[in-house]
């Protein structure tokens, strides 16, 4: 294990991310391709190294709370479209880093790990030995990737990254129901499979955290009734969604991460049922939702 001061990292920092280095742009400003655009949920946009640079040895660092580090998440290469990504050249293999930041704010580093990327466009999501930051503080601690290896881009040879994200070991949460569009929140989260909440394609529900970073939504379905089957999550100005089995059974969805890490808004988060699944009942029932967080404010 060894210290490293916190003032010695690179100063290029956007909403919690720093690079080693990336490409300069006039046109789009001067951070467009700097680290914070590979945690901004955007595909198009991303962090994208120098013409001149050797792609190998240089790094994106993720700030992360409290925690216990679970996982990494990218998109390996700059996936706007099929074009861009073959274009650029890809990461191939990364070593992670993770340091934890004690009260004089000195990371110290507890755990690292090299692990190998797939040439693949979309989300991969790579397991990697379990790790706590903050244990002897107030503070969290950072992640830091580095670039072990590539693969070639067809037409340029400086390496690029659309996201990148950190998976904190998660929790169950109690946040609370505060709004619904129909019906009452408490048979929602009575932990009765017996009462139901039945509504209709276009319902809504908003979510106070409560203090609970929440990183995963889950849904208990109803065998006799109409089930969910696209729902949509919006947190702050950002939305995504997802698509939900035909099925009873807890299923549960990982929020699209904020800030370089899974779970990292305390904003409301409003969940909106925007189609179902065909039923003779014609509506839609939920026994239950329940809620898993990647951190507490509190702790």
């Amino acid at each position: 294990m060894f210290l490293i001061a916190l003032s010695l990292a690179v100063p290029d920092a956007v909403a919690g991310a720093k690079a080693s280095s990336f490409q300069k742009e006039t046109r789009l400003g001067t951070n467009y391709w700097n680290a914070g655009s590979a945690i901004d949920g955007k595909v198009e946009t991303g962090w994208l190294l120098p013409g001149d640079s050797n792609n190998r040895g240089e790094w994106i660092e993720i700030d992360v709370p409290k925690g216990e580090v679970d996982k990494i998440g990218l998109v390996a290469g700059f996936d706007k479209d099929e074009e861009t990504f073959a274009d650029h050249a890809r990461v191939k293999q990364l070593r992670v880093d993770v340091f934890s930041i004690d009260n004089e704010q000195v990371a110290k580093q507890v755990g690292s790990a090299t692990v190998d990327v797939a040439d693949q466009r979309g989300w991969q999501v790579i397991d990697i030995p379990d790790v706590k930051v903050g244990d002897d503080g107030f503070f969290g601690g950072k992640v830091r990737l580095s670039v072990v290896d590539i693969y070639e881009g067809q037409d340029y040879p400086n390496l690029g990254m659309s996201e990148v994200c950190v998976y904190l070991k998660e929790f169950d949460a109690t946040p609370k129901i505060t709004a619904l569009s129909t019906g009452t929140a408490d048979v929602l989260t009575d932990g009765n499979p017996k009462t139901l909440w039945t509504g209709a394609a276009g319902a809504e529900f908003t979510v106070a955290p409560s203090g609970f970073a929440v990183s995963s939504v889950g849904f208990v379905g109803d065998k006799a009734q109409g089930r969910a089957k696209t729902v949509k999550f919006t947190v702050g100005n950002i939305t995504t969604e997802a698509t939900l089995l035909d099925q009873p059974d807890l299923q549960w969805v990982s929020l699209l991460p904020f800030n370089g890490y899974v779970g990292s808004s305390i904003d409301d988060v409003v969940v909106t049922v925007v189609d179902v699944y065909p039923s003779a009942a014609g509506n839609v029932a939920l026994q239950e939702m329940k809620f898993r967080a990647s951190y507490f404010e509190g702790l």
